[in-house]
């Protein structure tokens, strides 16, 4: 029982053990149906191959008459036609239909068991005039099957047709001495005449895809320019659009040139004519990327991904791509299939560009779910903890804000901007006390006075704006001690002129005070004044030594100030010894 299944190539070559007993001269002495006897040991044998067609016995028609044609018009000496017997025998023989029409490898291989050096097949098709025919010849170099279109034949039937195709064989048959010149030439890197051979191939027959990609791969051998290469690229692919070499250096040769739009182009056509293949579709699908173009390299990556459901690279892939196109909702859902593929790709950097595209999409709900995965996975980043701290404080969580801030400046002691989220968001909760503790671990850290002193100035300035509102002492005391503590850890002109105006405005607000209980009878109210006369004198005492540094934050303040001070520092001496007996 013959097997139903279709063999592959490799069965063609296992039928060659049964060939090999069989003296090639006595099977032309079998076939003695073409004109010349036995052919020289230098003729060149070409199969011709069932055609392709929706109708198999009209494939098989147009191959019988033009193997008859050929085997009429060209001796044996000249051109040796394999017996359509022959051929029938070994395709049975390796599992094959004898009317089958095989595809490209599969033909080479059966001519290379039947000392085949050129295959002709092609396609056939019915029209209402008689048939339309699209040949081709086949020839193997090295391990590269290259392709000769022949021109297309409108014909009344398979007969008047094969006549046309045996003229334009004939034609192009014209080129090949050449062209084998031009391989052997190349085989040995002298790649001029390579060159040469190729040009004379065309100047026999100038549609000679052979000679063309000879010529091709000796310009790619001799580093030629990019529009040469184009050039005979170009003139390839018009004759054969399917040729792969023609189209691979075409795209690389507009690459090196730097046309991305034709490079684009003429990879999509690449993938086009061979979507199964992952190989050539991750390659075309990396080079879109490069080129800028990743909306054109994701539908290349869908289709693959329907062949190979979880692959983690093309997985990895598609969500690069989504990503790079700005396509950021769909890339963070990609980035979760991708790592449910493969889990060790849950690295920081994936991480990090998660959180990226969750804030390039606005979506702060995302950036807090990432972030506290991230930071959970990776305790030891700083920043992954600052990004929490800032999600807490975006959605109102002060305190969970503080805390992941504290952790990052932990982790990473000299990350001034750990230490000034922590510092901010302490004055923010109304924790000045902690605010200034963080600042002088900050300091002793490393961090810069500089950015810390701006931090602190925050809390100071609205101790003063709550001091002013009021008028009260107790919260002009509280400025005071606000400015201070700040300037101990990082002083500057502004601290310096807060305390100046914070200890001005007690030290007012105590000679006032004085001034008052001056004026009522009984000891204990001439004690008090006492004391606020020397609270006066301490203040104005404080506000002498900061207003001249601090006066160039706020200058017209300063100068009121000081002009004011001026009265008070002279009327203290007066109440000293009114009140406190001169001490």
């Amino acid at each position: 029982m013959k097997s139903t299944q279709r063999p592959s190539a490799k069965g063609i070559a296992l039928f060659a053990l049964s060939l090999a007993s069989t003296p090639v001269l006595a099977q032309v002495a079998q076939q003695p149906q073409q004109r010349g006897g036995v052919p020289n040991a230098d003729t060149p044998y070409i199969l011709v191959a069932t055609f392709r067609s929706p109708d198999r016995q009209l494939g098989v028609a147009m191959a019988d008459e033009v193997r008859k044609r050929l085997q009429s018009e060209k001796s044996t000496k000249e051109l040796y036609v394999i017996p359509k017997t022959n051929i029938n025998n070994t395709l049975e023989a390796s599992g094959y239909r004898a009317d089958s029409a095989l595809n490209a490898s599969d033909l080479m291989e059966l001519a290379k068991q039947l000392r085949g050096e050129q295959v002709l097949d092609g396609s056939v098709t019915k029209t209402a005039n008689g048939v339309h025919v699209e040949p081709r010849l086949l020839m193997k170099t090295g391990q590269t099957t290259v392709t000769q279109p022949l021109p297309p034949v409108d014909a009344k039937d398979p007969g008047d047709a094969a006549k046309q195709i045996e003229r334009s064989l004939t034609e192009a048959s014209k080129a090949i001495p050449s062209y084998k010149l031009c391989t052997n030439a190349l085989r040995a890197a002298k790649y001029d005449d390579a060159v040469k051979a190729a040009r004379a191939g065309l100047a026999a027959y100038a549609s000679s895809n052979f000679a063309r990609l000879c010529l091709l791969s000796a310009y790619q051998s001799q580093k030629a320019p990019p529009d040469s290469i184009i050039a005979v690229a170009k003139a390839i692919a018009a004759v054969d659009p399917t040729s792969m070499i023609a189209l691979a250096n075409l795209a690389e040769a507009y690459a090196q040139k730097g046309d991305t739009a034709k490079a684009i182009e003429t990879n999509l056509a690449i993938y086009k004519l061979d979507p199964s293949n992952t190989t050539i579709g991750q390659s075309i699908v990396a080079q879109l990327a490069q080129f800028g173009s990743p909306d054109k390299a994701l539908p290349i990556i869908d289709s693959m991904l329907v062949q190979n459901p979880g692959d983690p690279t093309m997985l990895k892939q598609k969500w690069l791509l989504l990503l790079r196109a700005g396509k950021y909702k769909q890339g963070i859902a990609a980035g979760e299939e991708y790592v449910k593929a493969d889990t060790a790709a849950a690295t920081l950097d994936y991480f990090q560009r998660q959180i990226g595209a969750a804030q390039q999409d606005s979506n702060p709900a995302m950036v807090q779910q990432l972030s506290a995965k991230a930071a959970q996975k990776f305790p030891n980043d700083a920043s992954l903890q600052l990004i929490l701290a800032q999600g807490y404080r975006k959605s109102g969580q002060m305190q969970q804000a503080l805390a992941a801030a504290r952790r990052a400046a932990e982790v990473d002691p000299k990350n001034a901007n750990a230490w000034l989220f922590a510092i901010v968001t302490a004055n923010d909760l109304n924790m000045p006390d902690t605010a200034m503790a963080l600042a002088q671990k900050a300091i002793a850290a490393g961090a810069s006075k500089d950015q810390l002193g701006q931090a602190l100035l925050a809390p100071v300035g609205a101790a003063v704006k709550k001091a002013q509102d009021s008028k009260d002492r107790a919260d002009w005391e509280s400025a005071l001690k606000s400015a201070q503590s700040a300037d101990a850890i990082a002083s500057s002109q502004a601290t310096k002129f807060y305390i100046g105006l914070a200890s001005f405005q007690v030290g007012l607000d105590a000679i006032n005070n004085a001034q008052k209980l001056s004026k009522e009878k009984g000891k204990d109210a001439k004690e008090k004044a006492c004391a606020e006369t020397k609270v006066a004198e301490d203040m104005t005492a404080t506000t002498s030594m900061a207003m001249p540094s601090g006066g160039a934050y706020n200058k017209e303040a300063a100068g009121q100030i000081m002009n004011a001070l001026g009265q008070i520092q002279a009327a203290i001496p007066q109440f000293k010894k009114a009140l406190c007996g001169g001490k």
